[in-house]
């Protein structure tokens, strides 16, 4: 269930319905939120990126990075079961993680999606200096693509193609009209051999001449596709399509030998993504720095650089694409979608959400001019819906994780006692003669924690009409509940 805290972000007012247009930003467990959204959004996400737990076993981050091996993927299986169902018939999925636990990632990753939907394992070298330990200094991290049967994925910008050529239109190269294909019954048509006509006297200053579909007294020297071993070739385009392209983006060019081609001016400046990334755009410090101009000090471990993301949303998604992030972070993936012109959901369990990536997201719609912004020419706009799930029993969990003293645990299970739901198997007469035996801080706390019934941690949607639930809602975030669900909404 969605609690009170839902506002429309920039637009200035509070909502009580959600619209497919709606960007969404979740604070809460990402498992039971994503099954909270799949009623809404199954079959419609095109793409999912997810930066997961690498579980390094250190005390890097404040989420958990770590879980002992068969934790760690039966965590990250529960939820890629789930993401598998969001995606669309064309929807990709690209997972991040280092080498920790890439190479069981991959076999978890054939079972849910199917090997034969693998694309690629990218190399991302994140750290060109590399990381000087472990005998072999660490330089990249990787992504896992995977797509569903029917996804094509896009070209990218080339950031390092120059063009030989240029005219009014911008820049070009040139490659010849003519389809090498010798044999008709492989996709060669008659309708393809026809005359090409050219100005001798139209030379340009690169050297190229006029070209028409029409004999005159200017076009007076006419071209038929080579023969190739004494075979008749083929226009790789029909006539109208060269007339519609002629002298635009089709020339003619005077050979060596005194004969003459047709030339396509091909201005294509994308290209196929590459299996490894090494340029400067990846550089995991971009995150950073970027995050530090924003905040004005360091806020967030190891951000994802804006350019990484950029990438990913160029190869699977077009304008107007629904992109989900359920391991949302410093919300990377939401300010790029947002300046992409993509639509959005993200989801955050941290309360870094408040500190970090909401105001991230708020400076990205004031115009904030870091990151990819100069890129995409952003000048700000746009907004999101901001809610919360409705806490039961992980507000309990999360005060347990948090008390620094025994005396601090003890007053939260004295409140857990009146209000939290508890494991209905546990003695509690018994207990309480046992927990005084554990001395320790994080023993008491290990079973404080153990006693909470986890399938409670948040208020159930069921019971939203329950009277000492609904006593706990404002009657704009109980219309917002039933128009998301559809459950007599509006």
């Amino acid at each position: 269930m969605l609690e009170d805290t839902i506002i429309q972000i920039g637009g200035g007012y509070e909502t009580s319905s959600i619209s497919d247009d709606d960007n969404l930003v979740i604070k809460g467990n990402n498992l039971i939120a994503l099954h909270s959204l799949k009623k809404r959004y199954a079959g419609k996400i095109k793409l999912i990126y997810i930066d997961v737990p690498y579980n390094t076993k250190k005390d890097s981050f404040k989420y958990n990075d770590k879980f002992n091996h068969s934790t760690w993927l039966t965590f990250i299986k529960s939820r890629l079961e789930i993401a598998k169902e969001f995606l669309s018939e064309r929807g990709v999925i690209f997972v991040h993680l280092d080498d920790n636990e890439v190479k069981y990632l991959g076999v978890l990753m054939d079972e849910i999606f199917g090997r034969e939907n693998f694309v690629e394992l990218i190399t991302v070298v994140n750290n060109p200096r590399g990381r000087d330990y472990g005998g072999i200094a660490n330089m990249h991290e990787f992504i896992y693509v995977y797509k569903n049967s029917m996804a094509e994925l896009n070209t990218i910008a080339d950031i390092d193609k120059k063009f030989k050529y240029e005219d009014k239109y911008g820049g070009f190269d040139i490659r010849e009209l003519r389809n090498r294909n010798t044999t008709f019954h492989i996709g060669n048509r008659p309708n393809l051999v026809y005359p090409i006509y050219v100005d001798p006297n139209s030379r340009d200053k690169s050297g190229f001449y006029k070209v028409s579909e029409i004999q005159d007294e200017s076009y007076t020297i006419p071209v038929l596709p080579k023969k190739s071993r004494g075979i008749q070739t083929v226009w790789r385009w029909g006539k109208p399509k060269f007339i519609e392209n002629k002298n635009i983006n089709v020339i003619a060019k005077l050979m060596k030998d005194g004969g003459w081609s047709i030339q396509e001016k091909y201005r294509k400046n994308t290209v196929m993504a590459r299996s490894v990334w090494w340029d400067k755009e990846v550089n995991s410090e971009k995150g950073t720095i970027h995050l530090q101009e924003l905040f004005g000090k360091k806020v967030f471990m190891f951000p994802k650089p804006e350019g990484t993301l950029k990438r990913i949303i160029e190869i699977a998604t077009n304008e107007r694409d629904l992109v989900m992030d359920f391991f949302m972070g410093s919300a990377t993936t939401q300010a790029v979608a947002m300046k992409m012109k993509r639509r959005f959901i993200g989801i955050e369990q941290m309360d870094y959400i408040n500190t970090v990536s909401v105001p991230r997201l708020q400076k990205v719609i004031e115009g904030e001019q870091g990151g990819i912004s100069k890129d995409v020419s952003w000048q700000g706009g746009g907004s999101f819906v901001y809610a919360e799930l409705m806490e039961k029993n992980q507000g309990y969990l999360k005060d347990l994780q948090r008390s620094e003293s025994i005396q601090e645990l003890m007053e939260v299970y004295n409140r857990m006692k009146e209000n939290a739901d508890i494991d209905f198997r546990l003695d509690l007469e018994k207990f309480e003669e046992e927990i005084n035996n554990f001395n320790s801080l994080d023993e008491r706390r290990r079973e404080l924690i153990r006693i909470l019934d986890k399938n409670q941690l948040y208020y159930n949607y069921a019971n939203i009409d329950d009277e000492n639930v609904r006593d706990l809602i404002s009657d704009n975030d109980y219309k917002f509940n039933k128009s998301f669900y559809n459950k007599d909404g509006e």
